[in-house]
């Protein structure tokens, strides 16, 4: 059975500087039944404000993927990497055997607001790695498309697991699916706007966790489609999880 995660009842942690609200259990906040979804383990969605950030942090056994929704995050790590993350890029860090890096505003004028991505790694102790690219919006045009992949490639980054990531930016009124292999799982994130889907609305923050056989009609074995419609502009993420 889905299970909708509207966006009020997420988790939140709030400094003076950050204002974070957390999807599945993290840091102070724990629910015993939001623990992750097959291999996706964290989705926070956080906005810091100018000049301020994470400073110089520890991580292991994880991949890590960072979406900015607007604004620009600068990255430093342990391997040397130096960057910025613009709205229309994704970052994705293996942390592996460990890596230390830092999160930090770009801007020493205007926030931040991005969605930082934890996924499961398919095996412990991968060799540290960092890869980061641009996608061409015109690929997520009233569709589905992957901007991160076991196997990567063109404007996607490679995910170190059986698990994509794939955004998908509607005009009001439009529809776009997505079909699902048997035995899969996906969560649906909305990013901006409102979306229908299986007759439910879903609008900004919220959620939607599921199965494939959840959306499966019973009449075959042969996967399930995830049909969503725009109810104004929107974007929306997707995951496949093995």
């Amino acid at each position: 059975m889905a299970l909708l995660h509207e966006g009020s009842s997420r988790g939140r942690t709030q400094t003076g500087w950050l204002d974070s609200r957390h999807t599945f259990s993290f840091g102070p906040f724990h629910d015993p039944g939001r623990m992750g979804h097959r291999s996706l383990r964290v989705l926070n969605e956080d906005r810091v404000i100018p000049g301020a950030g994470f400073p110089s942090h520890d991580h292991e056994h994880m991949e890590i993927l960072t979406y900015v929704v607007s604004g620009a995050l600068a990255h430093r790590d342990s391997l040397g990497n130096g960057s910025t993350i613009q709205a229309g890029e994704i970052q994705r860090m293996s942390a592996g055997s460990g890596i230390t890096h830092s999160e930090m505003n770009a801007s020493a004028e205007e926030p931040v607001h991005f969605l930082q991505i934890w996924v499961l790694p398919e095996r412990r102790d991968l060799a540290p790695s960092y890869e980061q690219t641009a996608f061409d919006p015109a690929q997520s045009a009233n569709r589905f498309a992957a901007i991160a992949a076991p196997d990567g490639g063109p404007g996607r980054v490679r995910l170190h697991q059986d698990a994509s990531l794939l955004l998908a930016r509607l005009e009001d009124g439009r529809e776009a699916a997505y079909s699902f292999a048997p035995g899969r799982a996906g969560f649906l994130q909305v990013v901006s706007g409102r979306i229908e889907i299986a007759g439910e609305m879903l609008s900004a923050g919220d959620g939607l966790q599921f199965d494939a056989r959840d959306l499966e009609d019973g009449t075959s074995g042969d996967g399930a489609a995830c049909a969503v419609t725009a109810r104004s502009d929107c974007e929306v993420l997707l995951f496949d999880l093995a």
